[in-house]
């Protein structure tokens, strides 16, 4: 039976890029992922606009990156498709090679069909364990977002429903306006 290295996340974190290529690291151990779809892509464009709007319309006291990583354990690294950090915090944050220890206050991840859900389940864990507020998965085909809260809380939100979330007050996103004209991107 071949063992595999494990390594850190200073190490993670020095790989060189690869074109269409997108890596986590789950205990030291490599995890290559599909490449994202043109719907997922255009779904982190959405929630990114949707949170940076709300962010300029009301000054809330949070930054949001595409794509970001996130050192959240000795040696696990993931990467929210989006996720907002606090900018009062931000500036005391330690840096791990262009990634931030620790958890963002909220990640969104769009859930790809290649995606296994025993692994979101542990990514979503990983997260609020973290520290994370909340996480929302978003689940393009069925058209609903699952709503994971550091309480233990879970909310479904769907078709005909708001998506809102107290950590961010006022924040209000239509689902059924998230997937509006992205049909044709459907897999």
């Amino acid at each position: 039976m071949a063992t595999q290295t494990l390594i850190s996340v200073e190490e993670f974190l020095d790989l060189p890029e690869r074109e269409g290529v997108r890596l986590e690291l789950y205990e030291g151990k490599i995890i290559e992922m599909a490449s994202a779809s043109p719907l997922h892509c255009a779904l982190q464009a959405r929630f990114s606009q949707w949170c940076g709007t709300w962010i300029d319309r009301t000054g809330a006291d949070f930054y949001v990156f595409v794509n970001l990583g996130f050192a959240l354990e000795t040696a696990t690294v993931r990467i929210p498709d989006v996720s907002l950090v606090r900018k009062s915090s931000f500036a005391s944050i330690e840096r791990v090679r262009g990634a931030l220890r620790g958890a963002p206050e909220l990640a969104i991840e769009v859930v790809s069909e290649h995606e296994d859900a025993e692994d979101l389940d542990l990514k979503v864990r990983q997260y609020l364990n973290a520290g994370a507020f909340a996480v929302w998965a978003v689940y393009p085909k069925t058209r609903h977002v699952l709503v994971y809260r550091r309480s233990g809380e879970t909310r479904d939100a769907g078709p005909g429903q708001f998506l809102e979330e107290e950590l961010l007050p006022g924040l209000r996103i239509p689902v059924d306006e998230l997937f509006l004209g992205l049909e044709a991107l459907a897999d």
